[in-house]
């Protein structure tokens, strides 16, 4: 992608506005402004992958795109593990590219709640329409492949709703590499979408470039202070002037990076995600789900509060997901083209938060599930099991260190109406949000209903931060959907405060 370059010597930049981030709220943010004519600098702490030099291993995909290398972990009890992207294109390289839109109950709830303006499912819908566009969301067309209908045959044998999930591609050919950046360019990620897009507008991008601070004077963010690597890995600063500075760093470095560059009330105070956990159902016939694309049918029937699915299944991931409890399940890896890999996921009554750690390059993170969670997360993995058994699985293991496993339907109930073992339960999540939510309920939100941050005037958060609660589906549309918005409102702002000072001047 041009514009994706080291910089040689220290740098000294100006531009109409600087954007920190380059995932799908960066992206969307800079569709919007070079649209508008605007100069625009972002900085990316990732490197810039391209399709055609995507590694199969997962080592060295997880290495080059996933923060942490995929290993990173909300403090509490149990640790929730937890995936960002970290490249060009952030963590639309790395999801699913699933296409979901918020509930319109939920959006509203969340309207009232923080007393959001312009904030109901139908204002919101041409920003999603917009997002789904750009991705081309569409159902995939041609077989499946088993895993897929796993889910359908279960969901429907219990009688429950099953959803077809649409997804942004274009010409898929079922690589089942998707959380490794895509080989083939067809999953329709922010570097194959509106990155080129802007960048032909003559947008500059710099990869590689960790933002430290951004310098706040008198309510205006004057500077974004970061650090670049050129060619060699050597270090090269970074200074960029901005008449605006939108900080799209996701869920948990946007709250991290505000917080040390001064601004701490009431951000990164109330982080949500989707705690999820995973279940292998091994069967009496091939599922053969590693060549295959991922399941792309889920079990609807508890949204938006459960949610039940499949995952990406490849012989390393499958791996690591059995190194939970190798001693008890390493065999399975002899079972591979018998084996499916599906989850169940909650909205969490539960909060967490973000906090700087002066010395520490990442944030400490923390998440504390409540009661009411718990059972929860009891009652969907009840329902994962019960719809793998009513698909033909012979044995169910529960991601619950030491568990010997299901063998029947019966069994599935041990947990219904008791928290999990919350020393022995592995839960992750890939969906982060709300640790800056929007709205005039100054009390409760450190942005306004349009993403600017409070007392400051050009400054702005549009990521996942922004989501106000867990939305009980895949993020990404609504990520788009609420920076277009953000990006909007800004440039209306901005050419406000333009027409006063014109108008000052001829007085």
């Amino acid at each position: 992608m041009k514009g994706s370059f080291h910089p040689s010597n220290a740098l000294q930049l100006e531009a109409d506005a600087v954007i920190i981030g380059s995932g799908a709220g960066g992206a969307s943010v800079a569709d919007v402004l070079t649209a508008a004519g605007l100069s625009i600098i972002m900085l990316e702490e990732g490197q810039h992958i391209p399709s055609s030099s995507a590694s199969p291993i997962a080592r060295e995909a997880f290495s080059a795109a996933w923060r942490g290398g995929g290993i990173t972990a909300a403090i509490g009890r149990p640790p929730i593990t937890y995936a960002e992207g970290r490249c060009v294109g952030g963590g639309t390289e790395i999801n699913s590219a699933i296409t979901q839109r918020a509930d319109g109950d939920l959006i509203n709830e969340w309207r009232k709640l923080n007393k959001i303006e312009n904030f109901t499912a139908d204002e919101l819908a041409p920003y999603y329409e917009r997002a789904e566009t750009v991705v081309n969301a569409s159902l995939t067309h041609g077989a499946l492949g088993r895993a897929t209908g796993i889910l359908r045959q279960g969901g429907k044998a219990l009688g429950w709703k099953v959803s077809e999930l649409k997804r942004g591609q274009r010409g898929c050919k079922g690589a089942n590499r998707c959380s490794y950046v895509c080989p083939n360019g067809a999953k329709q990620s922010m570097s194959v979408t509106l990155l080129p897009k802007a960048v032909n507008r003559g947008m500059r991008l710099l990869a590689q470039t960790r933002v430290d601070k951004i310098r706040i004077e008198k309510r205006r963010a004057t500077e974004v202070i970061a650090r670049s690597r050129d060619a060699g890995g050597q270090v090269v600063p970074v200074h960029v002037k901005a008449g605006m500075v939108f900080v799209c760093a996701g869920a948990i470095h946007t709250p991290a990076l505000l917080r040390r560059s001064g601004k701490r009330e009431r951000i990164g105070n109330t982080l949500r995600l989707h705690p999820t956990i995973k279940a292998t159902a091994l069967f009496s016939e091939p599922v053969d789900a590693h060549q295959s694309r991922l399941p792309l049918t889920a079990i609807t029937e508890f949204m938006p509060d459960q949610r039940i699915g499949g995952s990406v299944f490849t012989p390393s991931v499958f791996g690591l997901s059995l190194a939970e409890d190798w001693t008890n399940r390493g065999d399975l890896m002899r079972d591979l083209r018998f084996c499916g890999s599906y989850y169940g996921m909650i909205r969490p009554r539960g909060v967490g938060s973000v906090r700087w750690l002066p010395g520490f390059n990442e944030p400490l993170v923390r998440f504390k599930l409540a009661p009411e969670d718990w059972i929860a997360l009891s009652q969907v993995l009840t329902r994962l099991g019960q719809a793998m058994f009513a698909a033909g699985a012979r044995k169910v293991f529960p991601s619950i260190f030491g568990h010997e496993g299901w063998t029947s339907p019966d069994q599935v109930h041990e947990f219904w109406d008791k928290p999990l073992p919350n020393g022995a339960t592995n839960l992750m999540t890939v969906h982060l949000f709300s640790s800056c939510p929007p709205g005039e309920h100054q009390d409760a939100c450190p942005v306004d209903s349009y993403g600017r941050v409070r007392g400051v005037e050009n400054l702005f958060v549009a990521d996942g931060s922004l989501i106000p609660e867990a939305p009980g589906v895949n993020p990404q549309m609504t990520i788009m959907a609420l920076a277009f918005r953000v990006a909007e409102a800004a440039l209306y702002r901005s050419a406000q405060e333009r027409a006063r000072s014109a108008a000052r001047d001829k007085i």
